[in-house]
This record gives C-alpha cells, sequence and structure tokens, in this order.
C-alpha cells in the first residue's frame, strides 16, 4: 500500500455510507409510510395526488371502478388534511377507510 492508499480507502468506505443513508432516505417517505405531519409540511398541491394514490392503492373494484379525482380533491383530501391537523402523529395510509367512507355518503 502506498501513502494514499489509505485515504482513498477511507473516501471510498465513506462514500459509500453516505450513499446508502441517502438511498434508504429516498425509500422511507412514500405515501405508505408518511405520517400526517410529513403530508402537511408538503406543498398543499401534493395533497391530492397523495390522497388518490392512497384512496386507488390494493383497491380490488369490480368493473374497473376507483375513486375519481374529483371526489378525490373535493371530499376525501379536505377530510384528510382535517384529520391530520388533529392527528399530525398518524400515518397518512390509516386514514383510508375513513376517506372512503367520506366519499360514500356523498354519493
Amino acid at each position: 500500500m502506498n501513502k494514499y492508499s489509505v485515504p482513498l480507502l477511507v473516501g471510498l468506505i465513506s462514500s459509500g455510507l453516505l450513499m446508502a443513508n441517502v438511498a434508504k432516505a429516498a425509500q422511507d417517505v412514500t405515501p405508505t409510510n408518511m405520517t400526517c405531519q410529513e403530508f402537511l409540511n408538503m406543498n398543499s398541491k401534493s395533497y391530492s395526488p397523495i390522497v388518490f394514490w392512497i384512496l386507488n392503492k390494493d383497491t380490488d373494484f369490480s368493473g374497473g371502478d376507483y375513486v375519481d379525482w374529483h371526489e378525490t380533491e373535493t371530499l376525501a383530501t379536505p377530510k384528510a388534511v382535517e384529520l391530520c391537523k388533529k392527528s399530525p402523529s398518524t400515518k397518512v395510509e390509516s386514514l383510508k377507510e375513513t376517506l372512503e367512507n367520506a366519499v360514500k355518503k356523498v354519493e
């Protein structure tokens, strides 16, 4: 080993650890793992796409039905914001049933 080998090796290891942490952080914040506080901290233009994803994820509607964008934007999103303000530590995905019921009441 020459005099540059040790610093180079330390630099490579450090870079690898940093990249692993960045990759892990990027994976952790998805609507699945998102808390209400993280949801509320986002740009408000992001609320409806997140709620739309939550309402339609893993849902097996008959005949290809789904909760449409208009219902999501006008009914479910305001309800999600209201619920999240009351309980910021709650996972956003856990609101799915409540949001579905809010949409069904209007139909």
